[in-house]
Formats: C-alpha cells, sequence, structure tokens
C-alpha cells in the first residue's frame, strides 16, 4: 500500500514572479519520498514552467485556451474552433461575463469570471490528502467547488486591503474563505489585514512565509551571463526586477527617478530585469524621458541572480507587495538596498540599517540613491548588517508541512 500522501498545487498560469518563485522554492524543500505532488496549471506557460521539479507530475490544461478570454469579439472564430457544444458553454460564459461588465465594470466582470472558471473548469478524477490553491480568485473558487480533498488550503500572497486585485473580489471571498480548512498568507501584516476583512475566519489564518534558500541563490549567482557587461564603464550599475505593471511595481517611478539622476550628471546604467504585457508603455515611458542608453530592459530571466550579483544598488520602487521575494533575494546576496515604504516594507528592512526607505516619490528614490553612490560608509555598514542577518527559512517548509497535516496522520 502506497504511503505517500498525495498533494495538489493549483495556479493559474506559472509566470516572472514572487509567488512562482516562492512555489517552486517550496517544491525543492518537500520529500517525495513522503508526497506525491500533482500541479494543475490552468494554463501552462510562464518562464517557470520547465523548472517545476521533476517529480512533480503537472496534470493536463482544463479547459479549452477559448475560455481565458469571454470577449463578444470571439464569437464566431470559437464558433469554428470549438465543438458545439463547447461553443454552447463559452458562449453562456461570454453573455455573463459581458452583462457584468456592463452592469458593474471591470470588477464585476472579474468577480463573474473568476466564479464561473471556479465552478465549470472540470475536476479531476482523484482524491487528494491535501490541496493547495497557491493562487487567490478563481483558484481558490476551483478548489472549494471541484477538488476533492480532505484537507483545502487558500493563498494570499498580498495585503489584502492594498491590493486592487484581491480587495475587488471580497464580496466572493467572504463566501468562499470560510469553506477553506485554512487560508495562509506570507507576512504577519498581511495576516491582521486579512483578520481585519474576515474576522470570522481569524482562527483559519495563518503564516508561512515565502521560502528564500540563500545557498541556491549564491550558487545560481554564479552562472555566466553575456548580455550585462561586467567591464563596461557604465559608472554605478543599478538593478530593478519583477514585471511590468507600472502602477502596483512603480516602474514609472523609477523612470522619473532616473531622469533626475541623469540631470545630476550622476553617472548610472540602469538594468531592469522583467517583463510583462506592459513592455510597450514602459518602453514609451524611457524613450519619452531620452533614456534609452540609461534604463536598460533585459528581459525576463529565469536565473537573475548573477545581475543582482554584479550591481552597485538594487532599488525596488513599489507602491504595493506583499512579502516581497524579490528583497529576500536580493538581501541574501547582500546588496544595498533602496526601497520605497509600502506597507510591509518594514517586514523585512530596517531603515538606515539594512536598507535605505524612502518615499514613493521619484525626488525621494533619486535622493537615496544618490546618497548611497556618495557615502562608500553608508554601503558598507548596510552590506555588512545584512550579512549578518539570518535570510534563510527553508523551515517553512516544515510549517506548511505541519499546516497540511492536520487531520491527515
Amino acid at each position: 500500500m502506497d504511503s505517500k500522501r498525495k498533494l495538489l498545487f493549483i495556479m493559474d498560469t506559472f509566470p516572472l514572479g514572487g509567488i512562482s518563485k516562492s512555489l517552486l522554492a517550496l517544491l525543492n524543500e518537500l520529500d517525495y519520498n513522503k508526497y506525491e505532488i500533482d500541479m494543475l496549471l490552468m494554463r501552462q506557460e510562464g518562464i517557470f514552467v520547465p523548472m517545476i521539479p521533476k517529480q512533480v507530475t503537472l496534470l493536463p490544461e482544463p479547459l479549452s485556451i477559448e475560455f481565458r478570454d469571454p470577449h463578444p469579439k470571439n464569437f464566431l472564430k470559437n464558433l469554428l474552433n470549438l465543438p458545439f457544444s463547447e461553443w454552447l458553454k463559452w458562449m453562456g460564459f461570454s453573455m455573463k461575463c459581458s452583462f457584468a461588465r456592463i452592469m458593474g465594470g471591470l470588477h464585476r466582470h472579474i468577480q463573474v469570471m473568476d466564479v464561473w472558471l471556479g465552478k465549470n473548469t472540470p475536476s479531476i478524477n482523484k482524491h487528494y490528502d491535501a490541496a493547495i490553491a497557491y493562487q487567490g480568485g478563481r483558484c481558490i473558487y476551483y478548489l472549494v467547488e471541484k477538488v476533492d480533498a480532505k484537507v483545502k488550503v487558500g493563498y494570499v500572497h498580498t495585503d489584502y486591503k492594498m491590493s486592487e486585485v484581491d480587495y475587488m473580489l471580497k464580496s466572493t471571498d467572504k463566501c468562499y474563505f470560510p469553506r477553506l480548512s485554512a487560508v495562509v498568507t506570507i507576512s504577519p501584516k498581511c495576516k491582521q489585514s486579512l483578520i481585519e476583512e474576515f474576522p470570522e475566519i481569524a482562527d483559519k489564518i495563518n503564516v508561512i512565509e515565502n521560502i528564500c534558500s540563500p545557498r541556491l541563490i549564491c550558487s545560481l549567482a554564479n552562472d555566466p551571463i553575456n548580455d550585462y557587461d561586467e567591464s563596461l564603464d557604465v559608472g554605478v550599475k543599478i538593478v530593478t526586477m519583477g514585471r511590468f505593471d507600472i502602477q502596483v511595481k512603480g516602474i514609472d517611478i523609477a523612470i522619473e527617478a532616473a531622469k533626475i539622476l541623469k540631470a545630476e550628471d550622476v553617472k548610472f546604467r540602469w538594468y531592469f530585469v522583467g517583463d510583462g504585457n506592459q513592455r510597450p508603455e514602459v518602453e514609451k515611458l524611457i524613450s519619452d524621458n531620452a533614456l534609452q542608453e540609461d534604463f536598460i530592459l533585459l528581459g525576463a530571466k529565469a536565473n537573475p541572480y548573477p545581475y543582482i550579483r554584479q550591481c552597485d544598488i538594487y532599488v525596488q520602487p513599489s507602491r504595493f507587495e506583499g512579502k516581497s521575494v524579490a528583497l529576500d533575494e536580493v538581501k541574501a546576496l547582500h546588496k544595498p538596498v533602496v526601497v520605497t515604504n509600502f506597507s510591509t516594507v518594514y517586514d523585512q528592512f530596517v531603515d538606515g540599517k539594512t536598507a535605505l526607505i524612502c518615499e514613493m516619490t521619484p525626488t525621494d528614490v533619486a535622493s537615496k540613491i544618490k546618497r548611497l553612490i556618495e557615502d562608500k560608509a553608508l554601503r558598507n555598514s548596510l552590506i555588512s548588517n545584512l550579512q549578518q542577518e539570518k535570510v534563510g527559512n527553508e523551515e517553512q517548509a516544515r510549517a506548511f508541512e505541519s499546516l497540511i497535516s492536520l487531520g491527515l496522520w
């Protein structure tokens, strides 16, 4: 008799970003002698898909790609591409979403779309000891509605009140969160945010931090790269990484800060590691500010750590973060950091000791960067303090195992 516990992880896609990296780190810490692990990606796309451990079984996509976009403009195209019964199903989906958008705007449209997908995505013909929706919205709704599992865990990776994407689903989440065995978030600040919004399930809300393995990061940081010339004299090398979400990640703040530094004759080159749908808008911002030679888009990198290893300063200009995976990775490489004062930043840094925390303005970001450039003693102090700080938290995998084992053993 197989004594392994059967686990299912659910994600929508597996793109560049902290959620994907944190799940990869967790999967690499689990003991495959103890667990038989399946993963369901609603759509098997994203830079990290090839990095899923080989011991994990990647299940087939449950819905045709046409269900990713319910817009009525696809009426005729989908009639040609889908079996008639599936087309009728898609038509009903499209009409519901369109009506929701007309009556309630984008927020209502997303609510209706995610609930429909949760209820209508085909189920998996298998019983699991524990199933984990590692993203919110449709992943949690699918877990609750369609997955046969003894323990059901839903993750929230943000400060719920500060995240527009999550908060717009609150009325629906109030129906689904109580049906979970547990809700997991990633920092004390994020937990408090959830408790304030969902006091009726306070006893179900748990903190399990995103896993950061300094040993693995430092090893990968030594990989060679060929699009970032270490010997090139470009002045101070600044790196930022993240997806192209201008508002959330504060890319506009970074570009304006770069413009200020250039106007003040600071010699630098700012590299952005990441990609996303808003790339054309980011390129236009760079062009409009005449920064094509100063603000370089390197694209998405499965291994961003060599770029961080070679930089002088790391800058995170975000307006919103849960508990930033990127920042924990930078801390593991002991790089001086300038970071904006989003709500959870103080869970990770002490201002003036392990980073310079600044206002969410281009002027203050530029000022803090310039201060680090000019004050070598401050730079060395930040590096020294980071070297003394415990960054690795692989033990969080044990906390995860304890949580999912409730009622299993």
